[in-house]
């Protein structure tokens, strides 16, 4: 439970029914930011991958899952950072970058590219409006970008502990400086590049999720993938990406799991 709910108190929050028509909508303009993020990583040389839902969305449905109201890549370590250096200057007027360097009340460490066009807000905004308080951060519709990096096969057991105690320490005591040079050490003292064999491609401690954790060779080299009628990169061996995140990825789950993130979500003309 968060220090807030503790004082507080945890509001009860219910779920909007997100209209299919303004979903769809989101969902284009979820994808014009996709478009610009592909862009950039064209021009510069920087490498990136389809991830999570948008990659199952890509195998499944040639696009969006139907019920999908984010979209989410990975881009190695090294190309991350170099990202988030150009894309404030190639980015269009309505697209903006969002880290925690750039918005200290953003409470994420990894970074999203959002748009002015419309809003999302999930369960934490949506608690905190309810309680009266700012929400702090810009909550315009967005894409994920998770970094990750790699470790040698006998160290992801050690990997998972470090990453469950740098979070631990993060959720006691979020200060930005200290956390961000914990993440940048640690990102630092276990990659192991991108060339060597036998190596596991991980989330970086800024996203730590213990469940992702697939084969280097199952990544590169990258292929392309229709996309709501683009094409986008994604890993070379999707079902193997996908059995490890999803199991029987195929089968669509059941009308009472397929659930998407908002809370409220809004489109502007």
């Amino acid at each position: 439970m968060r220090i807030a709910d503790l004082i507080y108190g945890k509001p009860k929050v219910e779920k909007r029914k997100t209209d299919p028509a303004v979903l769809k909508k989101a969902q284009k303009v979820m994808l014009n930011i996709l478009i610009e993020v592909h862009r950039i990583c064209e021009n510069h040389g920087l490498k990136y991958w389809l991830d999570s839902g948008t990659l199952l969305g890509a195998v499944r449905h040639k696009g969006f899952i139907p019920w999908d109201d984010d979209l989410d890549i990975c881009m190695p370590l090294e190309d991350y950072h170099r990202f988030l250096d150009i894309a404030p200057r190639e980015l269009p007027d309505h697209m903006f970058l969002q880290t925690k360097e750039l918005e200290r009340k953003f409470p994420r460490y990894y970074a999203k590219v959002r748009s002015n066009k419309g809003r999302i807000l999930e369960e934490r905004e949506v608690v905190k409006i309810k309680r009266g308080q700012d929400i702090g951060y810009n909550t315009g519709l967005y894409i994920d970008i998770f970094p990750c990096i790699t470790v040698k096969k006998e160290k992801v057991n050690l990997y998972r502990k470090i990453m469950g105690a740098v979070d631990r320490i993060r959720k006691v005591a979020d200060i930005y400086y200290l956390i961000e040079n914990l993440f940048s050490l640690t990102d630092k003292i276990m990659h192991s590049g991108w060339t060597d064999k036998d190596l596991m491609v991980v989330r970086s401690v800024r996203f730590p999720e213990k469940e992702f954790c697939v084969p280097l060779d199952s990544l590169y080299p990258l292929k392309l993938y229709d996309f709501e009628g683009h094409k986008f990169w994604g890993p070379k061996d999707y079902d193997t990406y996908l059995r490890i995140l999803y199991g029987n990825y195929m089968e669509l789950p059941p009308e009472e799991e397929r659930i998407n993130h908002a809370y409220i979500l809004e489109v502007y003309e």
